[in-house]
């Protein structure tokens, strides 16, 4: 996905994103960390599969907005979507819905290939859902993430001190 994002971008490719192979090994690595630790849990119900994953999706996507909205680097799975945004001028869940059912596709036709069958294990319902859920949950997001944006661009500093202490005491005595 990263040699995606260069062919995509070309030029306008910035040499910090590669350090999206390094983010991704480390995360990868702590799922499985998580994994092991929450070995021990089990969703015996139908009910408590679906709320799982819908919790998962849910928090994943939250994330995912908030990664994406940042500018910084990302993950290749959010990288590449932002990059076809870039290029294309389509907005970024969009993409994402589009790139994500792409992989799940490519996922399914390279299980008939090496195994003969849809392997369900791997590719399953949860990843059904989660290939719209997730980008139409960003989707929806977006036009209530403008705190975030101010919050990114926040300055703190000694002005900014003062000019917000003098606003408090104005508004305490505003007869002075």
């Amino acid at each position: 996905l990263v040699g995606l994002q260069i062919a995509v971008l070309r030029s306008r490719f910035n040499p910090m994103q590669l350090s999206q192979l390094v983010i991704g090994f480390v995360f990868g690595w702590l799922i499985d960390i998580n994994m092991m630790l929450t070995d021990w849990l089990e969703c015996a119900t139908v009910i408590s599969r679906i709320a799982t994953q819908f919790a998962g999706c849910a928090v994943m996507g939250v994330g995912i907005a908030l990664e994406v909205r940042c500018g910084s680097v990302t993950m290749p799975g959010e990288g590449f979507p932002v990059a076809l945004s870039r290029v294309t001028g389509v907005a970024f869940p969009c993409v994402k819905i589009v790139v994500d059912t792409v992989l799940v596709v490519l996922a399914v036709v390279s299980s008939y290939l090496f195994f003969g069958r849809w392997a369900w294990n791997i590719v399953g319902p949860g990843t059904l859902f989660a290939m719209i859920f997730v980008g139409l949950e960003i989707k929806l997001l977006n036009p209530y993430l403008g705190w975030f944006d101010r919050l990114l661009s926040y300055r703190p500093g000694f002005r900014r001190y003062i000019v917000g202490l003098a606003r408090f005491i104005y508004r305490r005595n505003p007869k002075d």
